[in-house]
């Protein structure tokens, strides 16, 4: 029994390792380099990290289209932290679930075994899903203000294309990552057009749907250009400003719970213990 335990302790550790690895494993700098410039290619990833993605394919194979859909919408509104794709992600999900599940099934419980491998499982969906809030936040948060900033230069003469490079070139942000993304698009000779809605179609938020419908129907009709930012401009500046008050009115209903739990207790013990006291001392 004791051999078994020392077994299974030495391949979770050797699992964790391995895991750690791929996620976190890259060549250098200089080897990257290199490896670019030869042929124009990009450099291949670490054994591990091709491993992984093999791993992840296949697992992509076995799992529901809607399931595995969903995470690769996720993923791409969360802009692909860590440079993780869906078959490395599938990969990071399985080797957890292995992971979590190997230890209860050492231990000798095979239904905690099952529940630690599901619930390792979609730990990474959670992490996805939190990573993609927060980059929706951080774009809701910059829209105005960067929407500003192009009004600034269409107003001094430039166009939106040039507009949106020297915004771009001039700021940072999950939504200049975005922006500059549209760039390489239009750059690359995909339309204007083709280009701003693949950016309503990534980030899928309704402030950034809204500006570039404004943007495509000013374009449409010759309305100016500058005019129609500034507007937008506006109306994301007074939805930031909605947005602030919301949070700050359900501020006192989220403290409801701390006080009751963590203040009344003690407030109860501080008042009236020393009078139960005092009573049971004069009975």
């Amino acid at each position: 029994m004791e051999l078994v335990l020392v077994l299974g302790a030495v391949a979770v550790v050797g699992s964790l390792v391995v895991l750690w690895w791929s996620l976190s494993a890259r060549p250098s700098p200089a080897q990257a380099n290199l490896l670019a410039g030869m042929a124009g290619t990009a450099p291949p990833p670490p054994p591990l990290v091709a491993a992984m993605r093999r791993v992840g394919e296949r697992t992509r194979r076995a799992l529901p289209n809607r399931l595995v859909d969903g995470l690769e919408v996720n993923l791409v509104q969360a802009g692909h932290p860590g440079g993780l794709d869906l078959p490395r992600v599938l990969g990071i999900k399985l080797s957890l679930a292995v992971v979590a599940a190997l230890v209860p099934v050492v231990t000798g419980h095979p239904v905690l075994a099952a529940v630690a491998g599901v619930v390792a499982f979609f730990l990474p969906d959670y992490w996805v899903l939190s990573m993609r809030d927060r980059r929706e936040a951080a774009i809701r948060s910059d829209a105005a203000d960067i929407i500003d900033q192009m009004t600034i230069c269409v107003e001094a003469g430039l166009g939106f294309d040039a507009a949106l490079a020297r915004v771009a070139s001039t700021t940072d942000g999950p939504l200049t990552d975005e922006l500059r993304r549209t760039l390489s698009d239009i750059g690359a000779g995909v339309p204007r057009t083709r280009a701003l809605r693949a950016l309503a179609d990534r980030t899928r938020i309704v402030e950034i749907r809204q500006l570039v419908s404004a943007l495509l129907q000013a374009q449409k009709h010759g309305v100016s250009l500058a005019e129609t930012l500034r507007v937008q401009a506006a109306e994301l500046r007074l939805k930031r400003s909605q947005r602030t008050e919301e949070k700050a009115a359900k501020l006192a209903v989220k403290l409801i719970f701390p006080i009751v739990v963590c203040f009344l207790p003690v407030f109860f013990i501080v008042t009236l213990v020393p009078a139960l006291i005092t009573i049971f001392r004069t009975l």
